[in-house]
């Protein structure tokens, strides 16, 4: 069923309403095939605990949580392909908001990869998962946490060999 959408200039269209554009990359063109990568990249927002510190928000995932996610038995049973943290610092998110960008209101993100949707969802349902879950008792605001997922869709750089089937675009084709 398509979705009905207000236009810019106020009309109602039903789906896609493609604008005047001269593509500078065929490969990003209307007609061209999008590539969605299979993998599944899931991003877990939250917040540190109120009442510790960053230092031990940051160290606390760092090492005791991360080892107890990898070395669970759902991380590989499961198919997870890789687990990344991303910590926001209180001096980056000064810097960014310095430069008048607003930064999300949360401390860290967990990044984790899965072959397919069916693991992601057998990984966050198994009871092995519990020594995880319970640890975030520890560091984490649990009621902060919100979740992003989907597939890639690689516009530019290269894919990673073994996990994308697919390349993006290598040079840019800048207009001056």
């Amino acid at each position: 069923m398509a979705t009905t959408t207000t236009s810019t200039d106020g009309r109602r269209a039903n789906g896609h309403q493609r604008v005047e554009h001269a593509f500078a990359h065929d490969e990003l063109s209307y007609d061209a095939d999008r590539k969605v990568e299979g993998c599944v990249k899931a991003s877990f927002f939250f917040r540190k605990l109120p009442d510790v510190s960053y230092e031990h928000f940051e160290k606390h995932w760092s090492t005791v949580h991360a080892d107890l996610t990898v070395a669970g038995k759902p991380f590989s049973e499961y198919n997870c392909i890789r687990y990344v943290q991303q910590s926001m610092p209180p001096d980056v998110r000064a810097r960014l908001e310095r430069i008048g960008q607003h930064p999300m209101p949360f401390d860290g993100c967990s990044i984790i990869w899965f072959r397919t949707w069916d693991d992601y969802e057998r990984f966050f349902s198994q009871h092995a998962y519990t020594a995880v879950a319970d640890d975030c008792r520890h560091f984490m605001d649990r009621s902060s946490l919100t979740v992003y997922a989907g597939h890639d869709l690689i516009i530019f750089g290269k894919g990673i060999p073994g996990v994308d089937e697919n390349d993006g675009i290598q040079v840019p084709n800048t207009r001056e």
